[in-house]
């Protein structure tokens, strides 16, 4: 018996609430620590519009470069345009990079979702399956922190957040050991500890149905 395989997108349109996509699991390509003190940046300019750098590694989503001419500082950006069922996860991997004490920010702008509108950074992953995920949510004016262990989304802390649709704000990241702070438009707003990651990969998340627009990717390993 023949069987059809769907396209991921196409699973994306027939999944509902409840129902979880197959993700492309991969653990980033190789280990090459970043060197300390040096800060790297992704501000998508150089890349060809309608195509996923070639330095990231899609896990789900549909993830392309953009002309953008609003953003703060690139005519260029990074939008997830895929709509999926929730509990799934789109999300790329900077590839073969590992980073363990770090400083990260990007500008993100949620765009639409009905299911969530999020943005998120992702350091410290050991898989595609397996990372800490700092995230904005415009649908519930919230910044959380999570781990993800075996897929498993936990709640490590959360708090109150201006976050609006249509506008660009920066998330940042810092972490130094097992202390982890997270900022949220210049204000720091989750400072706790946390050992279950020491190192690992970065990335860029979303989250169910979000079109989400990321611009000026940095991280510096520290």
């Amino acid at each position: 018996m023949n069987r059809r395989v769907l396209p991921i997108v196409l699973l994306a349109a027939l999944c509902v609430p409840g129902c979880q996509t197959a993700d492309n699991f991969t653990t980033g390509g190789q280990d090459i620590p970043s060197p300390i003190g040096k800060t790297q940046k992704w501000s998508f300019d150089g890349n060809s519009v309608g195509e996923l750098p070639a330095d990231f590694i899609s896990v789900l989503g549909v993830w392309s470069v953009a002309a953008e001419g609003s953003a703060p500082s690139s005519p260029n950006v990074l939008r997830q345009t895929g709509s999926y069922g929730n509990p799934d996860f789109p999300r790329v991997l900077v590839k073969d990079l590992t980073f363990a004490n770090l400083k990260m920010k990007v500008r993100c702008r949620p765009e639409s979702g009905s299911i969530d509108q999020a943005c998120g950074l992702i350091f410290r992953a050991m898989d595609s399956d397996n990372y800490y995920i700092t995230r904005a949510n415009a649908l519930e004016r919230s910044v959380n922190l999570y781990r993800v262990v075996a897929r498993s989304r936990q709640i490590i802390a959360e708090a109150s957040a201006q976050v609006t649709q249509g506008q660009w704000h920066t998330l940042e990241a810092t972490v130094v050991g097992a202390q982890i702070t997270i900022t949220w438009d210049g204000t720091p707003v989750i400072s706790v500890m946390d050992q279950t990651y020491t190192n690992g990969k970065i990335g860029l998340w979303t989250k169910a149905d979000s079109v989400t627009a990321f611009d000026d990717l940095e991280a510096t390993a520290q």
